[in-house]
């Protein structure tokens, strides 16, 4: 009597265990679904600083591009500079040409211009005696995506990095693929590790996507951005023959997507058995996820204007000795079901939030 007795409670426990899967992952699904509504929904309020100092005058400012060639690091320079224009800034455009010695050499050379400030998309952990040899010369610098995380940096040099959380942005491609997938993805998760900022995006696409009970990560690879004409085309060819199809590839920038999807077409894969979902919101990727059947249907889009601003908005705290903003904006998810909205019917991500006018009116600049 005493084993039934002990056996009963022991079938009861595994039968109400079993009972409880279900539930359990509707309720995961749920959750994944109402993040995907969240982060794909519009961006109208304005989250950002309410109050600013007055704007400093005749500033000249460096922006060091990473690589000139991708899209992001060139429309951060272009808004820069469009910005300068309105307010009297003297803004100069440095290509880094996409490796850690062009960014060395682009910080020496912003130093050799006398410059007040430096805005850099460029890994600030590659650049720290230049961004020490920039500081000791009175130089203020501020990163968009030139470290891991948002926030002030001063153990990298950095008064503030601006940025989306790459947290968020790995979780909201996630959710994506698991709602996409109805819970059953076999993922490869590709990243660039040179750069911080990616590696910590990737790893928490890899980390949200694992707690999908029906999920699988298949491989995470890192390969460097610099070399992506290179790499990209044999590595997704060999993702396919080794893992075969259906099958979702993640990357943290669009540009590696570019040199993904011709490999896959010149395979003959069918675009609804391999998936794309990458970031950035490079006007290839809206071109390709607006048209269907390209392979890529998601990307998370950066607002490349209000980031531009936000850097002019940090610079001039700095330079009137006031602590950075804070702001940090939410991640936005682009699919074919939101394409034309915030900005997509012009290929690029534009909140619709009117943050042009909010920083003009907190420096007192008209329009």
């Amino acid at each position: 009597m005493k084993i039934v007795r002990w056996i009963l409670p022991a079938a009861f426990a595994i039968g109400t265990a079993l009972a409880a899967l279900p539930a359990a992952a509707d309720e995961f699904m749920d959750k994944v679904k109402a993040e995907v509504q969240v982060f794909a929904g519009p961006q109208s309020d304005w989250r950002g600083p309410t109050a600013s100092p007055k704007l400093a005058t005749a500033k000249k400012v460096a922006y060091l591009s990473s690589n000139q060639q991708n899209d992001a690091s060139r429309e951060w320079g272009t808004h820069i500079a469009n910005i300068g224009k309105k307010i009297g800034w003297e803004v100069v455009i440095i290509d880094g040409r996409g490796s850690p010695v062009g960014w060395q050499e682009g910080v020496n050379q912003a130093i050799a211009l006398k410059v007040d400030g430096i805005v850099m998309d460029a890994d600030a952990a590659s650049l720290q005696p230049q961004i020490k040899d920039a500081i000791s010369k009175g130089i203020v610098v501020v990163g968009i995506h030139a470290s891991g995380f948002p926030g002030p940096q001063p153990e990298l040099g950095l008064f503030v990095n601006i940025q989306q959380d790459p947290r968020d942005i790995g979780r909201a491609q996630a959710d994506w693929i698991i709602m996409h997938s109805g819970g059953k993805a076999r993922a490869v998760v590709t990243s660039h590790c040179e750069y911080a900022i990616a590696c910590a995006k990737a790893h928490a696409t890899e980390e949200r996507i694992k707690e999908c009970k029906g999920c699988e990560v298949l491989e995470f690879s890192n390969s460097p951005i610099a070399e992506v004409a290179q790499r990209q085309p044999a590595l997704v060819t060999a993702w396919v023959q080794k893992y075969g199809t259906p099958l979702y590839i993640t990357s943290v920038a669009d540009y590696t997507a570019d040199f993904q999807i011709p490999a896959l077409r010149a395979g003959g894969v069918d675009p609804k058995d391999v998936i794309l979902v990458s970031a950035d919101g490079n006007k290839s990727a809206y071109e390709r996820i607006r048209a269907g059947g390209q392979y890529q249907l998601v990307t998370a889009s950066e607002p490349y204007g209000m980031q531009a601003y936000q850097a002019i908005d940090e610079l001039n705290r700095a330079f009137n000795k006031e602590p950075p903003s804070g702001f940090v904006q939410t991640p936005y998810l682009v699919t074919p079901e939101n394409i034309n909205a915030e900005g997509g019917d012009k290929n690029t991500f534009i909140p619709s939030n009117d943050y042009e006018k909010h920083y003009l009116d907190l420096w007192g600049v008209k329009g």
